[in-house]
């Protein structure tokens, strides 16, 4: 099959899955990559009208039809489900199986769920919690989103685990996570809202581990770091900067990061603070009130 072949095949692929109503496992790793591509635009057009989701695919998406998408990211995002979708055909091809790396070439080739359900509710999942927290966009861009997908697919896959084997990967992937400036404040965040579009989405029986293992990340983390410091670090940092802020919710990410540094998750909680202070980025003087709210940070947190 040609390239222009494999292009024309993708878009049709997408278009055979607005209606969102494939449901239990997928094999064929190019339906995967149709069905996260299409879930992916629902939360982007904040829509789950066929109509609208065709409109996006075919270029053909207006304000009037998606008053609250950002249109220039749903073209990006069809271009991207397109590449995706091509990916998997070619994985189809040579007999691949359908992992994490059809929807994400950086992730590699480890286990996410393909069952139809759960992995529209993971995708769903995943966009909403970088939407809530433009931290994300603002450090990691469409690369990050990409992997919260594929983090997201991965996570409900352990659902069926017992909590204690749950629990540990949870707390793996924290450790990664935070090490390159993801505090796991946001993970417990991530899994909070999985757990809610697992249950709409399939009950709650099918959330299986997922909250023990959220409420083990949230329990550790107040051991140092409460709720009330997560928001008092907001409102220090608000006063401090008010529209200099260079990223919103910047002081509850500070509290957070110094909670893994105390739990031992991370040697220290520079991958934030440096990203937050960068003098590429910030004058001197945000950075130096940004010091001045993390001190206050440290010394409140136990």
């Amino acid at each position: 099959m040609s390239g222009p072949e494999r292009i024309a095949e993708a878009r049709q692929l997408l278009l055979d899955h607005v209606d969102r109503a494939t449901t239990g496992p997928l094999d064929d790793p190019a339906v995967v990559a149709a069905v996260v591509g299409v879930e992916r635009l629902v939360v982007a057009t904040r829509s789950t009208e066929a109509s609208v989701l065709r409109q996006a695919l075919e270029g053909r998406l207006s304000a009037r039809d998606a008053p609250r998408a950002d249109l220039k990211r749903v073209v990006e995002l069809v271009a991207e489900a397109v590449n995706h979708v091509v990916a998997g055909l070619v994985r189809r091809e040579e007999g691949l199986p359908a992992d994490a790396a059809v929807v994400n070439a950086d992730a590699g080739g480890y286990e996410i769920t393909t069952e139809a359900t759960l992995l529209r509710a993971a995708v769903r999942a995943a966009q909403r919690s970088i939407d809530a927290m433009p931290y994300y966009g603002a450090r990691y861009g469409a690369r990050g989103s990409r992997f919260a997908t594929t983090d997201s697919a991965w996570l409900v896959s352990l659902a069926s685990l017992d909590e204690a084997a749950a629990v540990r990967q949870v707390e793996w992937l924290a450790r990664v996570l935070a090490g390159r400036g993801m505090p796991s404040w946001l993970l417990e965040i991530h899994l909070d809202e999985l757990v809610r579009e697992v249950q709409s989405a399939a009950g709650s029986g099918a959330v299986g581990a997922l909250p023990a293992a959220a409420a083990a990340l949230a329990a550790s983390r107040r051991r140092h770091v409460d709720d009330e410091l997560i928001d008092d670090a907001d409102t220090w940092a608000v006063e401090a900067l008010g529209v200099a802020l260079p990223v919103a919710r910047a002081g509850a990410l500070m509290a957070a990061a110094v909670a893994d540094a105390r739990l031992g998750v991370t040697r220290d909680d520079t991958a934030l603070l440096d990203w937050l202070t960068d003098g590429e980025r910030v004058t001197e003087g945000v950075a130096s009130r940004l010091h001045e709210v993390h001190r206050r940070i440290v010394d409140r947190a136990r």
